[in-house]
């Protein structure tokens, strides 16, 4: 039954927390009672259902004793319908018992019952509020209608405060208002937590004993929902309270590295663990806030930039890694009884000593450092000799964990640089757990047969809270799988203006991003989502920024217009001499860069008004270009065009004229009738320039003048590509790929753009006002894994140079998300 599968997921859900599309429908969420510390947001039930009756993993758990109360409350939610989903709250009820609630976001009937069920129907009525009763196959609920909502629960109880929380005009936690506008609509559901009053509850549903006195694991969760078939992701958002103990706070401020030690860890392990420091004394900070903290250490390790863990077995092995050794070198020598030498490597004995332990409490338990070793900047320690030898050997011959098959199967699925990264088999599952604050949960797997499965953490310190991500999925012997991978986010310090796009690293082969937020700030970031620069502008960029290299020495620059000025900037945020170039009055169109021969002998065109400004890679006007002043105010940006041998200039004019001219500015098509051009650009299909008019005709001019013209019964507002043998056309809600026609949702949607990357054709369109991002193939066959959520057009580039394309988009209004296509 789904339901049961529904329930599981909130058992795999809270088995993290318990150690641990924006909502347009705000009446909604104001229904939910105040004592609810869990809030499931369901985007889509249709889906969530889905995913979860086809999902291994939920399969396997759902046979856990822990989680089977859990089976039996939730099991009315089987019988309800619910298209546009809803939010369930689960909340504390006597008896050391949970009881939940569940609110639609839409305001039709949410029961629907067979009529071949076994059930009673009754009505019930309390002052002002009127229930009915249900008995269906052994199961009790009630529903009541709330506001229009048909709210259901599993008590009377649980209707009833409801009801007083709306009487009594209680208002929503500011956390989970938060959450629901930052949660991405394009997942089938999302987990909000509120860990400072859940903690009751979560013993409760899964029978764990008191944890009081132990750390909390943060104060606020929020965590998107993904499910395929073998694997569970969670990623969202914690929220720690620096003033009050949790395992996260110990990372607060901490900042995120590039994790390294996994390339030092021997093949094999079980499980390992990662943690970085861009500054160890903000740990330190942490630890002596959150711990009984004694002793005078804080000289010693501050240079300690990473921890790593591994396991095997009962064996453990701890390396250091470090950007200076000499305070951990006069540690291990002051403790040192004896020596030996191991293939080379010196292999360090070490007396008994607790302050390694004490300094990296609690991330370092139950581990006596017996035996080291250095290798460069990075210090191992084992509790064996034995532990060390192999780490030796290993190493030695390159058998390293990050060629693991268990690390293969996550280096997709993680960004470079964590706070925490760690990953176990089922084998070192509990140790991991442990390990990383989610220890009091791993009682949930013990009678669970996880063999082919694996599970990941990954947390990223930033400013004020922290990125979570957490997966199980099952091992596979290539590690990836099909469909779309969210690489990394990066949010800027103000709201997007241009959008992103991606620009070619001369130095790694690969694509560097830049992007334009709305205080003229133009930013260049990395493939790995890190900020290079930041340059503030006069104004904002018109267009697109053109990549260019006026130089011929395979370095490249920017080149753009934005209101007033002309840049070429190198990768460095520098200007190019002799450019920047300042135009009186303003106004200017986005540029054009002209590549007639492909030999980066570049024509710069500026255009403003009437004028025609062009340039070459000196930063001269070309003198022999005629066309200088325009009959009409020019409208965009020029373009060029190769037909056979040929070289066309187009230009469109506020009149309707399409000037076609040859390379320097004469006529060389002359195009009669005047065009009331649509937004779209003039483009080359089949050999012939085509435009279309805001009264929806398709204008076809070939290179002998000849014009043809089709209606389309275009809006004014539709949208259109073409390369020379692909024709795209977005009008309403209905996308055409060469002819064949796909029916999307309503929205409002952008310009579709088409790519071709790897042999392969993709078209592109965004649904801004759902927020939805679509990708298609030259057949109108959607690419596996869409829509993502999105909120622009997009950019794609195979940017790591692996064969498989990545998309860039604007996702919220001040953050952009790179996504790799698998």
């Amino acid at each position: 039954m789904k339901v049961k599968l529904l329930l599981t997921i909130l058992g795999s859900i809270l088995f993290i927390n318990c150690s641990t599309e924006k909502d347009t429908n705000a009446s909604s969420l104001v229904l939910v009672p105040g004592n609810v510390p869990l809030i499931v947001k369901i985007n889509d039930m249709d889906t969530f259902l889905s995913e979860i009756d086809g999902n291994e993993i939920l399969q396997k758990l759902r046979n856990s004793k822990d989680i089977s109360q859990l089976i039996d409350r939730l099991k009315p939610l089987g019988y309800i319908k619910s298209p546009l989903g809803g939010y369930l709250g689960l909340m504390e009820e006597g008896n050391n018992s949970f009881s939940f609630v569940y609110i639609p976001v839409d305001s039709i009937p949410q029961v629907a019952l067979d009529s071949t069920l076994n059930k009673s129907v009754e009505s019930i009525s309390k002052g002002d509020l009127n229930f009915i009763r249900y008995e269906v196959d052994g199961s009790t609920f009630y529903t009541s209608v709330i506001q229009n909502k048909e709210v259901v629960g599993s008590s009377e109880a649980a209707i009833e405060s409801v009801w007083k929380h709306v009487e009594n005009e209680t208002p929503v936690k500011g956390q989970f208002l938060k959450f629901d506008k930052i949660g991405n609509p394009a997942k089938s559901a999302q987990i909000w937590l509120d860990l400072n009053n859940g903690r009751n509850l979560l013993n409760r549903v899964f029978g764990v004993e008191s944890e009081t006195g132990k750390e909390k694991y943060s104060d606020w969760l929020s965590l998107d929902v993904s499910l395929d078939k073998d694997a569970l992701l969670l990623n969202g958002l914690a929220i720690v309270n620096d003033s009050l103990p949790s395992f996260l706070g110990l990372f607060s401020n901490t900042g995120p590295l590039s994790n390294k030690t996994n390339t030092l860890a021997p093949n094999g392990l079980d499980s390992f663990i990662s943690y970085t420091f861009t500054d160890f004394k903000d740990f330190i900070k942490n630890q002596k806030r959150f711990f009984d903290d004694t002793g005078k250490r804080d000289s010693l390790f501050t240079a300690v930039e990473e921890i790593g863990i591994g396991q095997m077995d009962t064996n453990r092995v701890l390396l250091l890694k470090a950007y200076g050794t000499a305070n951990i070198s006069d540690y291990i020598q002051s403790i040192q009884t004896n020596s030996m030498e191991y293939q080379g490597s010196e292999i360090i004995e070490l007396g008994k000593d607790s302050l390694l332990r004490q300094s990296f409490y609690p991330l370092v338990q139950e581990f006596d450092p017996n035996f080291a070793c250095v290798l460069e900047n990075t210090f191992v320690f084992s509790g064996s000799r034995e532990g060390l030898e192999r780490f030796i050997d290993m190493n030695k011959s390159g058998q390293t964990f990050d060629k693991s098959l268990l690390f293969e199967n996550i280096k997709d699925l993680i960004t470079e640089e964590s706070t925490l990264l760690s990953v176990a088999n089922s084998k070192g599952i509990e140790d991991n757990l442990n390990r990383t604050g989610l220890g009091s949960l791993s009682h949930l797997f013990k009678n669970t047969d996880l063999t082919d499965f694996l599970f990941s953490s990954q947390i990223v310190s930033d400013a004020g809270f922290l990125h979570t991500n957490y997966l199980i999925k099952k091992i596979n012997a290539t590690g990836n799988k099909s469909g779309t991978l969210e690489m990394f986010r990066v949010q800027l310090d103000s709201d997007i203006y241009l959008n992103p796009q991606f620009f070619t690293n001369h130095r790694t082969h690969g694509k560097d991003i830049v992007v334009q937020d709305q205080d003229n700030v133009l930013y260049l970031i990395t493939n790995k989502g890190k900020v290079i620069w930041k340059k503030e502008l006069e104004s904002a960029v018109q267009g697109k920024i053109h990549e260019v290299d006026i130089y011929r020495n395979g370095k490249y620059q920017l080149a753009f217009t934005t209101n007033n000025r002309f840049y070429i900037i190198d990768r460095n945020g520098k200007e190019v001499a002799p450019f920047t170039f300042k135009y009186d009055g303003g106004n200017l169109n986005p540029l054009a860069v002209f590549d007639y021969s492909n030999n980066k002998n570049y024509r710069f065109v500026v255009t403003q008004g009437t004028k025609v400004y062009m340039y070459n890679n000196e930063g001269k006007i070309v003198s022999g270009f005629k066309y200088t002043n325009a009959e009409d105010t020019i409208t965009g940006a020029p373009q060029h065009f190769v037909i056979g041998t040929k070289d066309y200039l187009v230009f469109k004019l506020a009149n309707g004229l399409l000037k076609i001219l040859d390379r320097v500015g004469n006529d060389r098509i002359k195009v009669k009738e005047k065009i009331s051009f649509s937004e779209n650009e003039v483009k080359v299909h089949q050999n012939k320039f085509i435009v279309t008019s805001k009264d929806g005709l398709l204008h076809e001019i070939e290179p002998t003048g000849k014009i043809g013209k089709s209606s389309l019964q275009l809006n004014a507002d539709h949208g259109f590509d073409a390369t020379s043998r692909t024709l795209v056309i977005m009008d309403d809600n209905v996308l055409s790929i060469r002819g064949k026609k796909v029916e999307l949702e309503l929205g409002v949607y952008t310009k579709p753009a088409i790519f071709y990357l790897n042999d392969k054709i993709y078209v592109s369109v965004t649904d801004i006002q759902n927020l939805k991002t679509y990708l298609f193939d030259s057949q109108a066959e959607p690419i596996v894994g869409f829509p993502v959520f999105g909120a622009s057009s997009i950019d794609m580039a195979d940017m790591d140079n692996d064969n498989k394309p990545e998309l860039l988009l604007k996702e919220q209004d001040n953050s952009i998300t790179v996504y790799k296509i698998q």
